[in-house]
């Protein structure tokens, strides 16, 4: 490893152009803003790609002296949006990254929404073991010291002076206490950390550490820098003396709304994403009741089956149990995800396990029967006096009353989802994990905060006063947004049948909606046709950016909401190239009907339905030709 590094020249211009930049009022795009939770796929660039499209607009902007903020807007949106596998990147966090590397002279830089996962990401993706010399006390509790230990890290606390050698084979990471100075990159060691605003950062100085499995576990179990905390960091160094006006609330006025959807919450987490959350239940749940055999959707969001089948397996006692939400036996009798579960439950012996179910489903919007599953779930209680909690994720229908129904009575249930969504608008991401007052669903939550502590992501204020502007009015608004949906579904359906075909559509039901499971997601599946593109969805989709830019987006989130005065769009994607993108291509193509990957569609409260379904119809004419 190098002793010293040497910053880059391009520190010059970045120490040039960003006062320009955040220092004028509206010259930075919308995919800037701080609210930006979900980008256009069509834009990304891999980060090197992306930082030298920036490095040319900057010089641009500073040869040409640009000044008004619509033309800078317009540069700006040009360098496109930054990405790596691991991360659709936040444009403000990967800057300060920039910054940071071209200050330091860093191989790499990694910035996280947390203190300590800069640390515990090297000992979690270091094939040998890891040495730790913190200048101060960790903020980790005594249990994960001791299990860092376990896994074979040495940890240093309040060092003072060099740093022995250490053996071959391991890896050094020096924590510094307060934030970079120049002086931490004379320092013999492989990595070094710091702290900023809500954050933390990891300098790389050494090809040993494997960084793009650190960037995975960063992306699958925390989160980069925000936004928010980024654009703090970035007019600190600008030397702009104006503080960022970032709104802020307590985990206390969230609890109370949400109390007021769901009287029966006793204990509530939010955390920086909806990934961190799932993180420290799953790990949570693992420790309540040991060695754990989780069954999930296979098909479901790629993330979760990344974290449930790859990550958190490495490091914890989780077995992971993927089965298909739907499918056919050897008959040809469609077999549901639940029936899927109460026949795997006699091959466990008498061990643990727990189950992680979206309700509904994702894509295919299947309602799961709980009546079946629980009376299995009893039975095995009763034959091994073990319980199996059980872990719902309602992001897609963020009202629905688990803890209100029969079923859940007397029961360790737990829900845990994404509040990027519809709890948030949009505007913050966010994850939440909240429980009624069955006791080992209570302590599977004490477990979940602590671990959420010793990671350090829980939310930050910002994304707090994002959930709780979304929770106000929450009921109404996705009411609308439903009926919606549901208006969308039907004219999608009577389109192509009025040509001839039939249509395999996916939206909840009225029977759903009487339930509580209002969503604005529908999923379908296009006819077969003739398409020189990979997949017919992806000609679809195309054909709506092309011809209706003002209404389409090929965005992966929803529960979208653009705000007062600004146009609302409806998100169109093929899931296979966005959300279930870390999936095997064997459980994509298995997904496929007639050889066609399924659409998903996010409904906004403010789409133009009218305008939508003449861009499709104009689709499927060219497809199917016209309605008879």
């Amino acid at each position: 490893m190098s002793t010293r590094t040497t910053p880059s020249p391009r520190i010059s211009v970045l120490r040039e152009v960003l006062p320009r930049l955040l220092g004028t009022p509206g010259a930075l795009p919308d995919d800037w803003d701080v609210q930006a939770t979900t980008y256009d796929l069509t834009r990304f660039h891999d980060e090197a790609t992306f930082a030298e499209r920036f490095y040319a607009v900057a010089e641009r902007l500073l040869a040409e002296k640009v000044e008004a903020p619509e033309q800078v807007r317009e540069l700006l949106a040009s360098c496109g949006l930054p990405y790596d596998y691991a991360r659709l990147g936040q444009p403000l966090s990967t800057l300060f990254e920039m910054w940071v590397a071209a200050e330091s002279g860093a191989s790499h830089v990694v910035s996280f929404a947390s203190r300590t996962k800069p640390y515990l990401t090297v000992i979690d993706a270091a094939a040998g073991p890891v040495r730790v010399f913190a200048e101060g006390t960790l903020p980790l509790s005594e249990g994960r010291k001791a299990r860092l230990r376990e896994k074979g890290a040495t940890l240093h606390e309040g060092h003072r002076g060099p740093i022995p050698a250490g053996p071959e084979g391991t890896l050094t990471v020096y924590v510094a206490e307060g934030g970079y100075t120049p002086d931490l990159m004379t320092l013999e060691v492989d990595a070094v950390c710091y702290s900023v605003f809500e954050g933390g950062v990891l300098l790389v100085r050494s090809s040993r550490i494997d960084v793009a499995a650190i960037r995975v576990l960063r992306k699958r179990t925390a989160g980069s820098l925000l936004a928010s905390s980024a654009l703090v960091e970035l007019r600190r160094v600008a030397g702009l003396s104006a503080p960022v006006d970032l709104p802020s609330t307590t985990p206390a006025e969230c609890d109370a709304l949400l109390r007021s959807l769901f009287p029966e919450v006793r204990d509530a987490l939010y955390f920086c994403t909806g990934l961190a959350a799932e993180a420290a239940v799953f790990e949570a749940v693992a420790e309540e009741v040991g060695e754990v055999t989780i069954f999930y959707a296979q098909n479901g969001y790629g993330g979760t089956g990344q974290l449930l089948g790859d990550i958190l397996p490495r490091t914890s006692a989780i077995r992971p149990a993927p089965l298909p939400v739907l499918d056919r036996d050897a008959e040809g009798r469609t077999v549901t995800l639940v029936e899927r579960v109460v026949r795997a439950l006699p091959s466990l012996g008498g061990k643990a396990a727990c189950l992680f179910l979206e309700m509904p489903t994702n894509p295919e919007l299947q309602l799961h029967d709980f009546d079946t599953l629980m009376a299995a779930l009893r039975a095995y209680r009763d034959a091994h006096g073990v319980t199996i909690p059980v872990l719902v994720d309602t992001t897609l229908a963020p009202l629905y009353p688990l803890f209100s129904q029969p079923f859940a009575q007397g029961w360790p249930f737990l829900c845990v989802k994404s509040g990027s969504k519809y709890f948030t608008r949009g505007k913050a991401t966010l994850g939440v994990a909240f429980s009624a007052d069955e006791p080992m669903a209570l302590s599977i939550m004490r477990r979940a905060r602590t671990y959420g502590e010793d990671m350090d992501t829980l939310a930050r204020p910002a994304q707090l006063a994002a959930a709780l502007g979304g929770l106000s009015g929450l009921r109404p608004r996705l009411a609308r947004v439903a009926e919606k949906t549901r208006d969308l579904a039907g004219r999608i359906e009577r389109a192509i049948t009025a040509r001839g075909k039939s249509v395999t559509l996916y939206h909840v039901s009225e029977e759903g909606m009487a339930q509580g499971l209002a969503t604005g997601l529908l999923s379908f599946y296009l006819p077969p046709a003739p398409t020189t593109a990979p997949d017919l969805v992806d000609e679809f989709v195309e054909h709506l950016l092309t011809t209706a830019p003002t209404l389409v987006k090929n965005r992966v989130s929803y529960g979208q909401y653009a705000g007062e005065h600004r146009p609302d769009y409806v998100y169109v994607i093929n899931p296979q190239e966005s959300t279930q993108g870390s999936l095997s291509a064997e459980t994509k193509a298995a997904q496929k009907k007639d050889n066609v990957q399924i659409c998903r569609i996010s409904v906004s409260e403010g789409a133009d339905l009218d305008a939508l379904v003449r861009a499709m119809e104009a689709f499927f004419d060219l497809k199917y030709g016209p309605a008879r």
